[in-house]
């Protein structure tokens, strides 16, 4: 059995690449093999030092096990990928190299995006555990997601075809490939969170599950809170206590439509906090579930 592949996506700043992170990490606590893939395009592969960097540093030194990362590698998986079509590694290398094959490559819609997808579903066949892809944003990750029926209906039959087929099949497989669409309790996130997972849907993933992120804990009941919202003793009090409501009032009107959201508590502590471990807990079980 390949791994399974948690593809992490959602819009920019809603902490996608800290929720992925968690995962891996909560499924190698778990006593299975982690692979966090990330796009070249993230601060990791530029060699960019941030919290999270100094955060793994840290952890290592006190014997904190963390899980393999691996960069894709735009030119290495265009390699392999044509290796796999052509069956010979020198022509492809060849074939690579020539200005003839970048302009066909750049002109053929979904061909990029069906290689990095390719290379994340290859990777993976070698594997046990879990695969999670840091993906690229909601804009470019769904058409990754499209490429292989876009592909495949330009070219129904032959190697690529194979390549586009075979793609198609993990997606369609909830035990190989589950979309992570990670959004916040805001209005324009979850309004713009509704349009990805039907479009994610509409690429032929069976399996796809929102997480809302940074949602505000209650910390008191309603009947407290009304209480609170009533003695004006703090504003303050009163405007988190709005916030928490409007928050419960957007998820639930959410899940009416995509199912349930698995919700992940805000940190007040420093920028860059890792998401509560219990939060995290519950999203991979909801996502195990989901592979059942």
């Amino acid at each position: 059995m390949s791994a399974r592949i948690l593809f992490v996506t959602g819009k920019g700043g809603t902490g996608k690449s800290c929720v992925a992170a968690a995962l891996a990490r909560e499924a190698l606590r778990r006593g299975r093999p982690s692979l966090l893939m990330r796009m070249p395009s993230s601060s990791h592969a530029t060699g960019d030092e941030g919290p999270a960097e100094e955060d793994r540093t840290a952890k290592r030194r006190r014997g904190v096990s963390e899980p393999e990362e691996k960069i894709l590698d735009e030119r290495r998986d265009l390699e392999s990928f044509l290796t796999r079509v052509l069956g010979l590694a020198f022509i492809a290398r060849r074939l690579q190299d020539s200005s003839t094959f970048s302009a066909v490559a750049a002109a053929a819609p979904g061909l990029r995006d069906l290689v990095a997808l390719t290379a994340i579903t290859t990777e993976a066949r070698r594997r046990r555990g879990v695969v999670v892809v840091d993906a690229p944003a909601s804009g470019h990750s769904v058409p990754m997601l499209t490429a292989p029926s876009r592909v495949h209906d330009l070219a129904p039959f032959g190697p690529v075809a194979r390549e586009a087929g075979a793609a198609l099949a993990a997606l369609a497989d909830p035990r190989r490939f589950a979309a992570v669409l990670v959004t916040t309790p805001e209005e324009l996130a979850v309004t713009e969170i509704r349009m990805l997972h039907d479009q994610v849907a509409d690429a032929g993933v069976a399996a796809c599950r929102v997480v809302v992120n940074g949602f505000w804990p209650a910390y008191v009941s309603k009947t407290d809170g009304d209480r609170i919202r009533r003695s004006k003793v703090s504003a303050d009090a009163a405007m988190y206590i709005a916030r928490h409501r409007r928050q419960l009032e957007l998820v639930d009107a959410l899940e009416k439509t995509v199912g349930h959201c698995p919700r992940i508590a805000f940190s007040f502590r420093r920028q860059g906090a890792e998401a509560p471990e219990q939060d995290i807990a519950a999203v991979l079980d909801r996502l195990d579930e989901d592979a059942a």
